[in-house]
């Protein structure tokens, strides 16, 4: 079974889990091209040793082994894989409402986090003030 990352990493995408992940299964990595247009970080289901690794560093418990995802994130497991599976057009075109949704609420009642911010999102149009670079 593998590790799935879930609905608290929207509006953090910290990456203490990325740094401690032995076979590379976590991405995107901040160096990593579109790290700044995605909402959260993915485990490869098909890479994931199982380890649990990456539990104890994420600081918002958004990783949980797929057996233990709780039933309202459950969407997660899918969304995890296909983001290996599937072009970045199609994800988008499957998970973007989603997406947007979630963030929004997060971030209406967390603030926009430096970190989770997303290029090219439309914070003003979506009710929000972005951080200043």
């Amino acid at each position: 079974m593998a590790f799935t990352i879930a609905e608290p990493c929207i509006n953090t995408k910290d990456t203490a889990c990325v740094n401690v992940c032995p076979v590379d299964c976590i991405h995107l990595r901040k160096d990593e091209d579109g790290f700044t247009s995605t909402f959260q970080l993915f485990i490869d289901p098909d890479t994931c040793i199982d380890c649990g690794a990456c539990v104890p560093e994420c600081p918002v418990t958004a990783i949980f082994p797929n057996e233990d995802v709780p039933e309202n994130w459950r969407d997660y497991i899918d969304k995890n894989s296909d983001w290996y599976k599937m072009s970045r057009e199609d994800f988008d075109a499957k998970w973007s409402e989603h997406e947007v949704a979630t963030y929004v609420a997060k971030a209406s009642t967390e603030g926009v986090k430096a970190e989770g911010m997303v290029d090219g999102f439309d914070y003003a149009a979506n009710g929000l003030e972005a951080p200043a670079a």
